[in-house]
């Protein structure tokens, strides 16, 4: 057997792997490590580096069929890598595909074919993970409410509240939809589920959550109160609406009820001449104050109690909401157990309705699914510049305009 020696002049960083003797030719496999980032060399600007690659194939000698050989780093009959499809995803955090296709200079279909391919797993709630609290909640994606979207939070972390799904309607199959997503390990472990005065969610927690507890939000319960106070102002004081009252209240409007009385003496006026506005006033203050103080719910119970009687001497008929607050009396004393809110579900509600006017609308729930994944459940991912990178781009600029300058 004859022996070939080669002799190779590798530059600096560059290793030796392999070799194989392909017919008249020598095949060597050598690495190098590939830069996290690349530095433009007209302008100076650092960007992050990929690879395009190119996979080998073989070809049957027999059969004459191609068989490409797929690399670890990269997915079957495209160029790109992982990698780079991770910083695809994480440009579109805030922004558009036509716009990061734009700007990585390739078309926006494989822009949406990478999202596509990333966000599969994103859709699946991971088996593993631990969810002790949960919030439900819809949300309108057109205007007069013609489309809704069920969505569900995890809230079990307070300081990362996440979407873990999105389902079409408000009703309680859309919810069970979403509940379905768990696992029912998942659902055993859920110790609180919070929810809005509507039928429909409470109804598919009870169902699917047979360890969870439903706490109404103080703010919903709040907003029922506020709202049998502000009919019972129209109604008995409705001829001096915005208007200036015979007695002398100086044009001061009804509508300043609806605020703690400020150390000013046209409310003071307005309360002296129709007396009935100062005992609504202050039963709507004592309400805030329950639900701001009360150490747990037995105490809670008893406040509520006493103001039930307190309205009923005073003559006004709150009737409407004591009747409400019997129907949903153990979600709403649930609250004064831990103090648990729905402020975070309203925040991610909000935030969804700022990505849908961003987005000029959106039209099927499952655009807004994969808005939701990108722009709350992945911001901490979001592209930030760093000082260094901020100087190189400022060098960059100099550079620029200094030679247009000179």
């Amino acid at each position: 057997m004859a022996l070939v020696t080669i002799e190779l002049d590798l530059p600096p960083g560059v290793e030796f792997c392999g070799y194989e003797r392909h017919e008249d030719g020598h095949g060597i496999e050598v690495k190098w490590p590939l830069a996290e980032r690349c530095r433009c060399a007209r302008c100076g600007l650092e960007q992050p580096s990929f690879l395009v690659y190119q996979p080998p194939f073989h070809r049957c000698s027999h059969c004459n069929y191609r068989q490409d050989y797929i690399p670890p780093f990269k997915r079957k009959d495209v160029k790109y890598t992982y990698r780079f499809e991770e910083y695809v995803l994480r440009m579109l955090i805030g922004s558009n595909e036509e716009e990061v296709a734009r700007r990585l200079g390739i078309s926006a279909e494989t822009v949406i074919r990478i999202v596509e391919q990333q966000l599969q797993q994103d859709k699946q709630i991971d088996p593993t993970r631990v969810v002790k609290h949960i919030g439900l909640d819809e949300l309108s994606l057109k205007k007069r409410h013609r489309l809704y979207a069920t969505l569900m939070t995890d809230l079990t972390n307070p300081d990362r509240p996440e979407i873990l799904a999105v389902a079409r309607g408000k009703h309680r199959v859309a919810a069970e939809k979403c509940l379905d997503r768990l696992t029912p390990a998942q659902r055993v472990q859920v110790e609180t589920h919070r929810v809005d005065l509507g039928p429909a969610y409470p109804a598919a927690c009870a169902a699917r959550l047979k360890n969870s507890r439903a706490v109404t939000d103080r703010f919903h319960v709040a907003k029922k109160f506020n709202e049998t106070v502000d009919d019972l102002r129209k109604k008995n004081h409705a001829g001096v609406q915005g208007e200036t009252h015979e007695g002398g209240t100086e044009g001061v409007s009804l509508v300043d009820v609806g605020v703690s009385p400020p150390p000013g003496r046209r409310l003071g006026k307005l309360f002296r001449v129709l007396p009935k506005l100062r005992e609504l006033d202050r039963i709507r203050v004592r309400f805030q104050e329950i639900f701001d103080t009360a150490p747990e719910r037995a105490t809670a119970a008893r406040w509520l109690r006493e103001l039930r009687k307190e309205t009923e001497r005073s003559g006004l008929d709150f009737s409407r909401f004591w009747a409400t607050y019997d129907t949903w009396k153990t979600p709403i004393l649930n609250y004064f157990d831990d103090h648990y809110t729905s402020a975070a579900v309203e925040g991610l509600n909000n935030k969804a309705r700022v990505i849908i006017k961003r987005a000029y609308g959106l039209k099927s729930v499952d655009s807004l699914w994969k808005r939701l994944i990108l722009d709350i459940n992945r911001a901490r991912q979001g592209l930030g510049r760093t000082i260094e990178q901020i100087r190189s781009l400022v060098n960059g600029l100099r550079a620029i305009f200094c030679r247009l300058c000179t």
